[in-house]
């Protein structure tokens, strides 16, 4: 009896730690990112992109840069530490440009507090930190480095491209669009993906990592408003019984947007996702080629 409350009292706290753990990520301003689908054709793109003197190591890649693109996402669930490093919410460093945050780490930490600035985002040093990393593999053609770190950076690049991650209100919580997030850059790209045209052509030396990782933040930032209000202006056109429908999802009746909201909210936002997710291949390339730069552009290896 003793050994069964022990196994029971055990079960019961394992449920519990599942629980904590399922309600950190649900809290976390990383629950969403592009969706599996966008980040890699991102990632497809992007090595399509590249130059000759990279690319012929990255098509030989092709198919594990491309399936390690979602690492980050999915490394999130074992690493409490993962979720800031996708995002960072520029506005509560004051107003833009937001000149209030110093853009070096350390002096940001020195101004702010290492938990204010860990907490509130560090997608900028992020990318800094990983453009050297692969470099530094690129140098050394290590083989297994290279992709690990291409393809990481490059999710990461992608990320600061999605508005939603540059803002407190990531996910609609603060004016009732709750979820907005995951319809923004997972259902819409996974819905009308197949009709944009998705490429980009020559890739741009970055000379300073960092504060281009801050100029594509502030781009995408100046997109996060109108996003949000025209979210809320297509919620408000179409009747509730339209606005939802239900689907059964692992033996459970759920409440979903609609097929309608989906179309209406698609052609009020244009080009828009199609545009930002032009942009991060660009950048996804152009990171990738900087770090190849920087190496000294060596032969890289087919391992």
């Amino acid at each position: 009896m003793l050994f069964y409350r022990s196994m029971k009292s055990i079960k019961v706290l394992a449920s519990i730690l599942l629980l904590l753990s399922a309600l950190f990520v649900l809290s976390s301003p990383m629950l969403f990112s592009w969706g599996y689908w966008a980040h890699r054709e991102i990632h497809r793109h992007a090595i399509e992109a590249l130059p000759e003197g990279p690319k012929a190591f990255f098509q030989h890649h092709a198919d594990s840069i491309v399936s390690r693109s979602i690492e980050p996402d999915e490394r999130r669930w074992v690493d409490s530490l993962e979720a800031y490093y996708h995002y960072i919410d520029i506005d509560r460093y004051g107003a833009h440009p937001f000149n209030e945050l110093p853009r070096e780490y350390n002096a940001a930490v020195k101004k702010f507090g290492k938990a204010y600035v860990d907490t509130t985002g560090t997608a900028p040093w992020r990318i800094a930190d990983f453009t050297a990393k692969l470099s530094d593999a690129m140098r050394r053609n290590d083989a297994e480095a290279i992709q690990l770190y291409a393809s990481n950076l490059g999710h990461y690049v992608a990320d600061i491209n999605v508005p939603l991650h540059t803002v407190v209100n990531y996910d609609g919580q603060l004016t009732g669009q709750k979820g907005i997030h995951s319809r923004w850059e997972s259902h819409l790209p996974s819905r009308y993906g197949k009709t944009y045209k998705l490429g980009a052509k020559n890739p741009e030396y970055i000379k300073n990592p960092l504060t281009t990782a801050f100029d594509i933040i502030l781009e995408s930032y100046q997109s996060a408003d109108k996003l949000l209000a025209l979210d809320l202006e297509t919620q408000k056109e179409i009747p509730k019984e339209k606005l939802y429908t239900y689907i059964i999802r692992d033996s459970v009746q759920v409440r979903v947007f609609s097929d309608e909201y989906y179309e209406r909210y698609q052609n009020k936002l244009g080009s828009m996702v199609e545009e930002r997710m032009n942009r991060s291949i660009h950048w996804v390339a152009s990171y990738w080629y900087t770090a190849w730069v920087d190496a000294g552009k060596p032969k890289l290896t087919m391992k």
